[in-house]
């Protein structure tokens, strides 16, 4: 079973890659707002390399072209958003994680639920490319959250909904783009059924987030169980 606290260093590395996402996130925010406009994206929907399908609606290139600079205008700033956040979540946590440290040499007794929430986090970004990876991230958590407390279905959920945490408020903004630019196409009817589907479908994929999270936390906190069990 894992004992005791995270190694300061090991904070250090979390922080500068919870960063080094975050400047990802402001370099493509940048390139979109600041790169990428009307012209280009005109000269995309002329050659049909951009498109806006909708089965129930046919759009003209001017329509196509509002509705597509919306999205990208939108999801520019989301990433910025996103961008600056997460650095600045970055910047705190490591401040945060030095000052309990000092704490805890002067005997005081700090749990680590938190820091093992931002560890299976980021395992889930590094291992995103696995299928169900906030399971790997909960699962790392929850072995070893088990070294302080039972709560090892909850550090695991609250690991999905950590990792879930940047896509869902990107996506959120190109939610926003689809809903401005069907608005600003006369289609509100659209805008209402588009936003209601993609609201739908974060709650999905957040929920899915969590409970792949607790199932991994369940099964880290069960493994971290097995050495104690065997004595």
């Amino acid at each position: 079973m894992a004992d005791g606290p995270l190694p300061e260093f090991v904070d250090w590395i979390l922080g500068a890659l919870i960063a080094i996402g975050g400047f990802l996130s402001l370099i493509g925010g940048s390139a979109l707002v600041f790169v990428v406009d009307r012209d280009s994206l005109a000269e995309g929907i002329e050659e049909g390399t951009i498109t806006v399908t909708i089965h129930t609606v046919d759009l003209t290139e001017d329509e196509m072209l509002e509705v597509v600079d919306s999205i990208v205008s939108w999801t520019g700033i989301g990433l910025l958003v996103t961008g600056l956040a997460t650095i600045l979540f970055a910047v705190g946590y490591v401040i945060i994680r030095h000052r309990k440290r000092r704490r805890t040499q002067e005997g005081e007794s700090i749990s680590s639920f938190g820091a093992n929430v931002v560890l299976g986090a980021v395992a889930t970004g590094v291992f995103s490319f696995i299928p169900f990876s906030p399971g790997i991230g909960g699962a790392l958590a929850g072995y070893l959250e088990r070294a302080d407390s039972d709560r090892t279905i909850s550090v695991g959920a609250l690991v999905g909904l950590l990792a879930m945490t940047p896509i869902l408020v990107i996506l959120l903004f190109v939610l926003g783009g689809l809903v401005a630019g069907f608005q600003t196409i006369d289609q509100s009817g659209m805008a209402l059924l588009t936003g209601a589907t993609l609201l739908f479908t974060l709650m999905i994929v957040a929920t899915i987030g969590a409970v792949l999270g607790a199932l991994g936390g369940y099964v880290g906190g069960r493994l971290a169980e097995r050495p104690r069990s065997s004595l």
